[in-house]
């Protein structure tokens, strides 16, 4: 062991052996101070009003560790035999009762150890309970009951006559020196309290409690409790522990004089008037000590409250979203100062309103039913809208709301709103979308002449096919053929071939108007056109100006007998019902397309079977 530590081992064992002196002097004065008010109670048939040495070194076992709890026991142990021996107790008596004293605060030390050790405050609930039910009930009873055993079989204490009489004195001692220990040994005595108003209180508490045990003409004793509840109040648990021990010094040695209230009674024996005493003091006792955890749990509740508060606006204020609180019926009592930049609203502006000030109204209806659904406590998705901007302006706002709930009922009081900036998210989403739009339609379009591709056709097709189908409409195919195409490129060329299809496109498509109709390259030198809603008359209209439009561009062709370049045309329509195949259609157009070339192309034929409603 090296010299540092054998000097802090030297230094601890000194400062314990301090303490344990100190705890002793104490113990020897509270002990001699005890007899001074007890003696003159058991000489007059009286039983003890109050013992506060076992509060006090129970008080000490809580704020030590175990194993130093035998050297304290032990001078316990000591101060209470010489107090036994003091008033003539038999030797082995005193030892059997000085052991039962410690017997009842090493039960109670053992009990209490584990709740109020590590964080003594008697403020919160559940050390408060552990004091009175361990401390102040249990283990008097049983230090009580032994010590009974023995006055029973012996009578060398004639003064003790009942085991209740140990138990209230000690009981008492406990819940009076105990909490007041714990006070001043590990809290501020008396927080935030001048010295001078300590002083003054406890003055007017010394003051009262003689003026109302010194006279007994007036059963005066219910105007101590209003005074000890003030100093309660305002010195807390430390003053209302002192409070109790003042009142128990005062009252206890004017009524064993036969002052006071208590002297009122009539027939009443000093035993009678002690018992009558410390029920007053256990009384007081109680509510003093409830008051001071109901007055602390409150005080607690709000510190946290404010701290939540505190932690909510730091977060609230710190983040880039925008946080809105508001009441059931959407009208808002806090908004967070990110709306400033995000919107540039400042949240006084905001504060008092609802949605209906920025929302745009095309998203009202939105945002209305995310908040009616979130208000029957339903899951709820984000939500994308608009809001305005001070600017007049509108961005695309995201939002993630949530009920919440009143922490005392859990009933719903309004919504949290987290709301973020998406504008940018939702630029990139459009575009996205425009670039795979584009690519979709690319995908869709024919190379060459940059009509619809077959892929394109046959997706409309089965489009139209459907909706005719469910309404029982008519739809009109159109199969388009260029007339001796193949000679056009043995003569001119696959350039020009494929320039003659680019302008036939070009012709054909400035015919069809309406934007329902689809005009599509069906493969090689064929176009195919689909005309919803068309009859049969209608769409060999169609067919024919698409024929002489085509003829007219007037693109050289020797190798067609009509000199230029010519069109031929088969029309094909019917009207759908649920048992169509989506082929007939398509077939039948191209049967009246091979009838066209067969009767000399550059002409419109019609499928037969092709409906015309009349």
């Amino acid at each position: 062991m090296g010299i540092g530590s054998l000097d802090e081992t030297i230094e601890d064992r000194v400062s314990s052996l301090r303490r344990l002196t100190s705890v002793a002097l104490v113990l020897v004065c509270l002990g001699y101070a005890a007899l001074l008010l007890n003696i003159r109670s058991w000489d007059n048939g009286g039983v003890t009003i109050l013992w506060p040495s076992n509060g006090l070194l129970l008080g000490v076992l809580l704020c030590s560790r175990r194993p130093q709890w035998t050297a304290y026991l032990a001078v316990g142990f000591a101060v209470d035999l010489g107090l036994n021996l003091a008033l003539s107790f038999a030797p082995w008596t005193s030892v059997y009762l000085a052991g039962c004293n410690m017997l009842e605060v090493g039960i109670a030390a053992a009990l209490m150890y584990r709740t109020i050790s590590p964080n003594p405050d008697l403020t919160q609930r559940k050390q408060l309970l552990s004091l009175l039910l361990y401390g102040v009930v249990l283990a008097p009873a049983i230090a009580s009951v032994l010590a009974q055993l023995s006055i029973t079989n012996l009578h060398a204490l004639p003064r003790f006559t009942a085991a209740r009489h140990w138990f209230v004195a000690d009981a008492l001692g406990i819940a009076v020196m105990t909490p007041l220990y714990l006070s001043f040994r590990e809290r501020e005595q008396f927080p935030g309290r001048s010295r001078l108003e300590v002083a003054g209180l406890l003055t007017l508490l010394v003051v009262v409690a003689v003026g109302v045990f010194w006279q007994t003409r007036f059963p005066l004793l219910f105007l101590l409790l209003p005074v000890l509840l003030l100093l309660g109040a305002r010195l807390r648990l430390a003053g209302s522990a002192v409070g109790l021990l003042i009142v128990s010094i005062i009252g206890g040695y004017l009524t064993i004089r036969g002052h006071g209230p208590i002297a009122l009674v009539r027939s009443g024996s000093t035993m009678t008037g002690d018992l009558l005493l410390q029920f007053f003091v256990a009384v007081s006792m109680l509510v003093l000590y409830v008051v001071e955890v109901v007055i602390a749990e409150r005080e607690r509740l709000q510190v946290n409250l404010k701290a939540s508060e505190t932690l909510f606006r730091l977060l609230a204020e710190a983040s880039n979203d925008v946080i809105v609180l508001s009441d059931l019926s959407g009208t808002r009592r806090y908004v967070s100062p990110a709306v400033t930049t995000v919107l540039g609203w400042g949240p006084e502006e905001l504060i008092g309103n609802t949605h209906l000030q920025i929302v745009h109204p095309d998203d009202v209806d939105a945002v209305e039913a995310l908040m009616s659904v979130c208000r029957e406590g339903e899951p709820v998705e984000t939500l994308t809208y608009r809001c305005a901007r001070k600017d007049g302006s509108y961005v695309w706002m995201e939002a993630s709301m949530r009920l919440y709930h009143d922490e005392t009922t859990w009933e719903p009081i309004g919504f949290v709103n987290v709301v973020r900036d998406v504008s940018g998210r939702k630029a990139a989403e459009e575009e996205l979308n425009r670039t795979f739009r584009l690519v979709e339609n690319l995908a869709m379009a024919d190379g060459l002449t940059g009509v619809a591709n077959r892929r394109r056709f046959e997706e409309k097709m089965d489009e139209e096919w459907r909706r005719a189908m469910r309404d029982r409409s008519l739809l009109s195919v159109l199969m388009i053929d260029v007339d001796h195409f193949k000679p056009y490129n043995d003569l001119y060329g696959h350039v020009l071939g494929d320039n003659c299809l680019r302008q036939i496109a070009v012709a054909a498509q400035e015919v069809i108007h309406r934007s329902s109709d689809l005009f599509a390259r069906y493969g090689g030198e064929e176009f195919v056109v689909v005309l919803p809603n068309t009859d049969s008359g209608g769409a060999q209209l169609v067919a024919e100006q698409i024929r002489r439009t085509v003829e007219m561009l007037g693109l050289p062709h020797s190798g067609n007998p009509c000199g230029v370049v010519t069109v031929s045309i088969g029309c094909a329509t019917q009207t759908l019902g649920h048992d169509s195949v989506s082929t007939v259609l398509v077939d039948a157009a191209d049967q009246a397309l091979y009838q066209a070339k067969s009767a000399g192309r550059n002409r419109v034929e019609v499928a037969a079977g092709s409906t015309i409603p009349g």
